[in-house]
């Protein structure tokens, strides 16, 4: 939606705001995890466990992400400027490329040689290209929405 109604270059920003908010937010977990913790918390195994996360699969994800998010960001874009009526199409499209393409990319980084890689590339594809495809219908009610306010506002 950034990318609809501010462009493109507001929506890069919008990703690399994203991506420091991860890399905050694991830096605060590994800072907390090196903390003793009160000899009372009888889950610290459990939690330990939780949010001490492999790297690789950090890494994976953070890849996965700055990549993959520009690509759609670029993709969208590009189809704005060549097909400015079509605001499902273009929603769809971007979607489906950058949400196959990150699962792949992000499964093989992640789990290659630790898990059979085949199943979670397929599932993460239709998972989220689901979901992707549920969100687009709200996607264009969304954008009509703003486009009659922005007219009602401007009477």
């Amino acid at each position: 939606m950034i990318n609809e109604v501010y462009g493109e270059k507001k929506a890069h920003v919008a990703i690399i705001i994203a991506f420091v908010t991860q890399v905050l937010l694991v830096t605060f977990i590994v800072m907390t995890n090196s903390l003793t913790p009160a000899p009372f918390f009888e889950y610290e195994a459990a939690r330990q466990s939780i949010f001490s996360q492999n790297i690789r699969i950090v890494v994976a994800s953070w890849f996965s992400f700055l990549v993959f998010q520009s690509l759609d960001a670029y993709v969208f874009a590009w189809m704005k400027k060549n097909y400015p009526q079509q605001i499902f199409l273009r929603s769809a499209s971007s979607d489906l490329l950058s949400l196959t393409f990150d699962s792949l990319i992000f499964v093989v980084l992640a789990f290659y040689g630790v898990a059979p890689l085949l199943p979670l590339i397929i599932g993460q594809i239709v998972a989220k290209n689901f979901i992707g495809l549920l969100d687009t219908p709200w996607f264009v009610w969304y954008k009509k929405y703003l486009e009659k306010n922005s007219a009602l506002n401007e009477n």
